[in-house]
């Protein structure tokens, strides 16, 4: 008896472990190659000094490559599992005092102080940010979207490749506030 119960709640804690994982209908965890997201981030400035937020934040690898390159770098993601492990690669990657990785719904959150805010989200929430972030943003500030982009906002540079195979990558767009 004592084996089954013991075995019921391992079952229980890892099911709850694998459902944070997939925590959020906003995007599906699909990484982007580091060798695309160097390129992105240095093509829109970031330096120390610059503050940086990712929205949707996944494993961290945006937000810590941010931080490589002198940002002070933030991420906000839905998944507490995901979050832990940002901590986590952020810590090895010597990086933990230049990002901060916080747990929470990425629309109740502000985000005027951000120079630089990078988006890989699905349509209905990039649309749902794109009023959002024209009010909060400072003036100067700059929005990257990766694959969808803002219907509203003309971008002032793209870079990348639209491609079927979302895991290559995709097409940015940068757009100034």
């Amino acid at each position: 008896m004592d084996t089954i119960i013991i075995l019921s709640i391992g079952l229980l804690a890892g099911c709850a472990i694998a459902l944070s994982w997939f925590t959020g209908s906003d995007a599906p965890y699909v990484p982007t190659t580091m060798r695309l997201i160097s390129k992105v981030l240095k093509a829109a400035g970031i330096k120390k000094g610059k503050v940086f937020y990712e929205l949707g934040s996944g494993d961290g690898r945006v937000v810590i490559e941010a931080a490589k390159l002198g940002g002070k770098a933030n991420g906000v993601e839905q998944s507490w599992l995901r979050v832990w492990l940002s901590r986590y690669n952020s810590r090895l990657s010597g990086t933990n005092k230049q990002t901060h990785f916080c747990h929470g719904n990425i629309f109740d959150r502000n985000y005027y102080p951000a120079d630089i805010v990078y988006i890989y989200l699905l349509k209905p929430a990039v649309e749902k940010l794109e009023h959002k972030l024209k009010k909060e943003l400072n003036k100067g500030s700059i929005v990257i979207t990766q694959t969808y982009h803002f219907k509203k906002w003309k971008p002032y540079k793209k870079m990348g490749t639209k491609t079927s195979d979302f895991r290559l990558g995709g097409d940015f767009q940068f757009y100034r506030v």
